[in-house]
């Protein structure tokens, strides 16, 4: 099975269908971008994933999906068609398609993917991972380079990906404070992949998700994050290889592209959950009720 031809090609008919979908300006100004219309697109997206990989053996686990089982497969192939739905519909970021692969039909851990495969379907760069190496492709470019994490940094060095979106400031800045203050800069637009493949060329430095809320496929591109020397634990410093893809769940986690950097992560986020998150918690709640009712005043 010849991967990379196959997620490239997935890869522009998706792109191909999301160009032809009108943009919806007077919808994002009026606030009307609401769940029904990720739904559809998700939909129509999942549809094109499964009409192109319909003649091969394979296991097919597309995200929010029951799985599509075949008793003679020899593969099980995780896909995520659009990383970033609610992105691509504001027109901001870069929303991907993500797609993993294994030479396995049943018991798929994470650390038994063989290949993962990114290309932002807004920049229309793309990043693919074995399990030796990982490179890169610029849209604007024609040749994939190896490329690898920036593995030397401290934290005030560091640029951060940490993530209070999706109405979930209170639990970011509860599990993550001090990196907040500490690092050198902070980005996020959450998609999840391609802050991964960042991550993996050197671009950013880590990224800490502790909002309760992201499933397992925004881990799919761990095989690129691996193969240029970077790391994926939870909050105790366990490898997340071990983390079963056949189902869907919540997990909170730390992806790093330097050791030294991850350590001191690890003990800043410890030491803070062990003496200050409880009464930071309280004090974030005292803001969310003065606010309440400041509005209410308001209003």
């Amino acid at each position: 099975m010849d991967y990379l031809p196959i997620c490239s090609s997935i890869a522009a008919n998706l792109a191909t269908f999301l160009d032809n979908l009108p943009y919806q300006h007077q919808s994002i100004i009026n606030g009307n971008i609401n769940g029904k219309a990720k739904h559809e697109i998700d939909c129509q997206a999942s549809e094109i994933v499964r009409s192109c990989l319909a003649d091969y053996p394979i296991n097919l686990y597309l995200e929010g999906e029951h799985p599509k089982l075949n008793p003679h497969a020899n593969y099980s192939i995780f896909v995520d068609p659009i990383d970033g739905t609610s992105n691509w519909l504001r027109q901001v970021g870069d929303p991907s398609f993500v797609m993993a692969i294994a030479a396995k039909s049943s018991d798929v851990t994470l650390g038994d993917l063989d290949f993962a495969y990114v290309q932002g379907l807004r920049s229309g760069d793309c990043y693919y991972g074995t399990q030796t190496a990982a490179y890169f492709q610029n849209a604007h470019s024609q040749d994939y380079t190896q490329i690898y994490c920036h593995s030397q940094v401290s934290l005030e060095d560091a640029i951060a990906y940490l993530r209070p979106g999706y109405h979930r400031a209170k639990e970011a800045l509860s599990g993550s404070f001090p990196l907040w203050v500490c690092c050198r800069d902070i980005r996020s637009v959450d998609n999840s992949a391609m802050e991964f493949c960042e991550i993996a060329r050197g671009a950013a430095d880590f990224m800490v998700e502790c909002r309760h809320l992201s499933d397992n496929y925004n881990l799919l591109a761990y095989p690129i994050l691996k193969s240029a020397g970077g790391y994926l634990v939870d909050f105790r410093g366990n490898s997340l290889a071990s983390l079963s893809l056949e189902s869907e769940y919540i997990v909170d986690y730390v992806a790093c592209g330097s050791g030294y950097l991850l350590r001191e992560i690890l003990h800043i986020i410890q030491r803070w959950e062990q003496n200050h998150e409880k009464s930071f918690r309280s004090f974030l709640g005292e803001i969310e009720r003065e606010n309440q009712v400041l509005g209410s005043q308001i209003a």
